[in-house]
């Protein structure tokens, strides 16, 4: 994989995938289809981690190849798995970021309908000081890009980022964060 050498945070960054990448994403994209439409009958559960990733007050905002909406880092726990362990092993398979537990804050817990299942995910957020080395996994992913809240706003999301950059914006005007 080759990766597009960006540094500005306005940039997004975007792996040049090669000819198995993309065939991989080409077999994610249908593997989703047919998952909708298993789902779309069975209406199952399922219990996920997503990491709100922020720098300089900005959020960090993923593409998968498999879905036009733009989300977070994160995907399904394991059975057995702890949460916040989760939450560390997708940053590391998306993004190539390793981090410490103590770094991952847990926001809530919330329950969506997204896709044809009962949704129950972890929210945890990751503050960074500096920009780290990012390497996208090009086969799920297809860019990243560091975002003002109000540019993620605008865009097709699934349905628990909106709550959450809008209580997040709430608390900044009350003074609640820093």
């Amino acid at each position: 994989m080759r990766l597009k050498d960006v540094r500005p945070l306005a940039e997004a960054i975007v792996p040049i995938p090669g000819i198995v990448d993309r065939a991989w994403r080409l077999a994610f994209w249908l593997g989703f289809r047919c998952a909708l439409v298993w789902w779309r009958i069975r209406r199952p559960h399922h219990h996920g981690a997503m990491v709100a990733v922020w720098l300089d007050g900005r959020i960090l905002g993923v593409r998968q190849s498999y879905t036009d909406r733009l989300t977070w880092p994160g995907g399904g726990i394991d059975p057995g798995e702890d949460p916040t362990r989760a939450a560390q092993r997708e940053l590391h398979e998306e993004l190539g970021l390793a981090v410490r537990t103590e770094d991952l804050r847990l926001i809530r817990k919330v329950t969506v309908d997204i896709d044809y299942r009962r949704d129950h995910i972890t929210l945890f957020e990751l503050h960074l000081a500096a920009l780290p080395p990012i390497r996208l996994d090009p086969r799920e992913l297809t860019r990243a890009a560091f975002m003002r809240p109000q540019e993620m706003l605008a865009m097709k999301t699934p349905p628990f980022v909106a709550p959450y950059l809008q209580d997040r914006a709430d608390r900044l005007a009350a003074g609640a964060l820093s």
